[in-house]
């Protein structure tokens, strides 16, 4: 049998709820995979809202095969995503809403931050089939959020221009990431950037250069070992701007029947959006320079 490895881990996270973090996790698990990448997500939110883009809510009301029973070192299963216009093989490990219950009751593995990693790094059906895991996160710091930063090679951190998104990645920055580093002891995490999703394009350039010189001159005052973990632009170039449709996805009733693929194909200037943050991610993976 030849070596397996296990995939590249990306982790979408922010201190702030509503920044986009489930939208920008399957927006960048489809251009990968449109790329001919095989890619897995994880949806570590017990709201579910990420495994409900792809799944009816009769099938995610009662999980007892998803992501925490992963955790806990229980059986799982691999859900298959079929989209049209993609060459890579796309799975997903689904939240239950049923989830929230186990939060409720305590019933998470608290004592181990790790449980996510070992699973990814150790399952044949994920070593052997899949090139990246992107992990969706809920905003709060508990057991789901910390998975999926122990088990992260990169982080991404979506965000808006609204002030409590932006403080938001400084709390991430500032008071998580010298945690999980010292914990995590030699292994290697790098944030590959702030991602802008949900933009209104009013904006012009200019704000945009002054709010990544803003994170850059905030990051250059914390510490060097976190300095030199995070990209050297800061701000990714790729803006997922604001489209309704698409921000309405998340909230529409039945919103499985209306496909993530057949959004984008109808919005061209979306799709091209998506394709090129697919691109540019690989490329800041691929010539990783931190900002110190």
């Amino acid at each position: 049998m030849g070596e397996t490895i296990p995939p590249t881990v990306i982790t979408i996270t922010n201190q702030k709820g509503g920044t986009g973090k489930t939208t920008l996790t399957a927006l960048l698990a489809y251009s990968l995979a449109s790329k001919g990448y095989n890619v897995l997500m994880l949806d570590l939110d017990p709201q579910a809202h990420l495994s409900s883009l792809f799944l009816k809510i009769d099938e995610i009301e009662n999980v007892n095969d998803g992501a925490f029973h992963m955790a806990k070192g229980l059986k799982f299963r691999i859900r298959k995503i079929d989209l049209q216009n993609i060459r890579g093989k796309l799975g997903l490990v689904p939240s239950g809403l049923n989830y929230v219950i186990s939060v409720y009751r305590g019933e998470l593995p608290a004592w181990d931050p790790f449980a996510i990693h070992k699973r990814i790094s150790r399952e044949p059906a994920i070593t052997g089939g899949y090139d990246f895991a992107l992990c969706d996160t809920p905003p709060e710091l508990f057991p789901p959020t910390m998975w999926g930063l122990y088990a992260a090679d990169y982080i991404i951190i979506p965000s808006n221009m609204e002030e409590l998104s932006l403080a938001g990645l400084k709390l991430l920055l500032k008071e998580v990431l010298p945690d999980v580093l010292t914990v995590r002891g030699d292994r290697n995490l790098r944030v590959l950037g702030v991602a802008l999703i949900n933009v209104t394009r009013h904006y012009k350039q200019k704000a945009l250069d002054e709010l990544n010189i803003a994170i850059t001159k905030f990051l250059k005052g914390l510490p060097s070992v976190i300095a030199r973990n995070v990209y050297e632009r800061p701000l990714f170039n790729t803006i997922t701007h604001r489209n309704n449709e698409l921000t309405d996805l998340v909230y529409r009733p039945r919103r499985w029947e209306l496909p993530l693929d057949r959004v984008l194909r109808s919005e061209d200037s979306l799709r091209l959006e998506v394709e090129s943050f697919g691109e540019e991610v690989l490329s800041r993976i691929n010539n990783f320079k931190g900002l110190v």
